[in-house]
């Protein structure tokens, strides 16, 4: 990033070494953080993973594709005593290593955003900010939203946020770090690992016009309830015998029609759904305009997902469903169910897998009146979204405070028993 750039306020560089498809959730949040950048006159350098697509870096107004590694690649050698371990400490050389070639130069009025933040990540911007002059390190914006291993006390992953934390607090001190998590269980795991204050701040969604221009992807034949299924279900995402439910409901009630989301080598059984007229399987990610479309058309959304992977793990398909008024059938003890019990959103909550079938059903049976609730809190759903998680960074950036957005404060360790 050059200093004679002349735009307004402090410059952003974001880094995202997850970013390098043209779908999924880092390439939404890139694109339209990007936009709004252009559209505000805000100085936007946006550092990918060298492997980012050529279609893809258009988007995002020139991006530098500098990380060798991805977000999601495991990095350790080891058994499972120091695999965590090792991760950590060749993951924060590497990015390290890649920010040295990046010519990334930045001064201490400017902002770095890391939107999916890691231990091994904030640990390797530390070590490539300390070797600067004191004068030339920027404030640092963390973002989280999901773990990729359970942070648990004494666990390894604990112990490397707290270790990444200290070490990034020593290249630009506590104050000139905002860390942001999307919801408050995560929020507190994160504050008493990291040793730190986690804002609660919005979700990290542009939900763009109520009206999508582009249409969805073929729908069964009827005019009976259309429930969708996103996520490309898989075994790391969901642990019901989705295949057999779908038969089940359509033996309950022959007039519901589903729309399910599948990869090629998704399970048979799921694969031998679309034999039946009610059922139309799309293979693999929407264009973000198909997607907005394909939710508008529905008029229930069903997440199987499983409880303890979503437990603090948003989920996009439910935020975008919110967002343009469509409720959802999901598992309670997730995120999902604490956005329902909270009205917040609108939809129905199941306590076992087992009784899946029944919230459907009855999900169905209620369908008028949950799209009533939904319209109802879409609004104020909408206002809580990725712009809104813009100005509060950038408001951040300048110096002026977070206002009145609520920060969980990590808990003082028990005493001796």
């Amino acid at each position: 990033m050059s200093p004679a750039d002349t735009r307004s306020g402090p410059r952003i560089a974001l880094l995202d070494s997850g970013l390098s498809r043209l779908m999924g959730h880092h390439s939404h949040f890139g694109q339209g953080l990007a936009q709004l950048c252009a559209r505000e006159g805000v100085s936007l350098t946006t550092f990918t993973a060298k492997s980012v697509e050529a279609k893809l870096a258009p988007r995002l107004g020139g991006p530098v594709a500098v990380f060798a590694r991805s977000l999601y690649q495991p990095l350790g050698n080891g058994d499972i005593y120091d695999r965590d371990w090792n991760d950590f400490r060749t993951g924060r050389q590497l990015y390290a290593a890649d920010l040295d070639q990046s010519g990334l130069e930045m001064q201490a009025s400017d902002l770095i955003w890391i939107p999916t933040a890691r231990p091994r990540e904030i640990a390797g911007l530390a070590e490539w900010l300390l070797k600067r002059e004191r004068d030339h390190r920027p404030r640092v914006a963390l973002g989280f939203h999901r773990l990729l291993r359970p942070l648990a006390p004494g666990s390894a992953e604990g112990l490397t946020h707290r270790l990444a934390t200290d070490r990034l607090a020593e290249a630009v001190g506590r104050d000139r770090i905002f860390p942001y998590a999307t919801n408050h269980r995560l929020a507190q795991r994160l504050a008493g690992a990291m040793n730190l204050g986690i804002y609660l701040a919005p979700l990290p969604h542009f939900y763009g016009a109520l009206a999508s221009p582009a249409s969805p992807p073929a729908l069964p034949p009827g005019d009976g309830p259309l429930l969708v299924i996103f996520g490309d279900p898989d075994a790391r995402k969901n642990g019901v015998p989705l295949a057999g439910i779908v038969r089940e409901a359509l033996r309950q009630r022959p007039d519901l029609r589903f729309v399910i989301q599948v990869r090629a080598e998704a399970d048979p059984g799921l694969l031998e759904l679309e034999k039946l007229r009610p059922v139309k399987l799309v293979e693999g990610w929407l264009e973000e305009d198909a997607f907005v479309a394909l939710i508008r058309a529905a008029d229930l959304l069903l997440l199987p997902y499983r409880r303890e992977r979503y437990a603090d793990t948003i989920s996009g398909p439910f935020a975008f469903a919110a967002a343009h008024e469509r409720p959802a059938i999901v598992p309670a003890g997730t995120w999902m169910a604490e956005r329902i019990a909270r009205k917040q959103a609108a939809g129905v909550a199941y306590k076992r897998d087992a009784a899946l079938i029944d919230a459907l059903m009855l999900a169905a049976d209620r369908m008028t009146k949950l799209k009533a609730q939904a319209a109802a809190l879409a609004p104020r759903w909408r206002v809580w979204d990725a712009e809104a998680l813009f100005r509060l960074v950038r408001q951040w950036s300048l110096g002026q405070g977070t206002g009145k957005l609520r920060r969980v404060d990590p808990k003082p360790p028990p005493g001796p028993r």
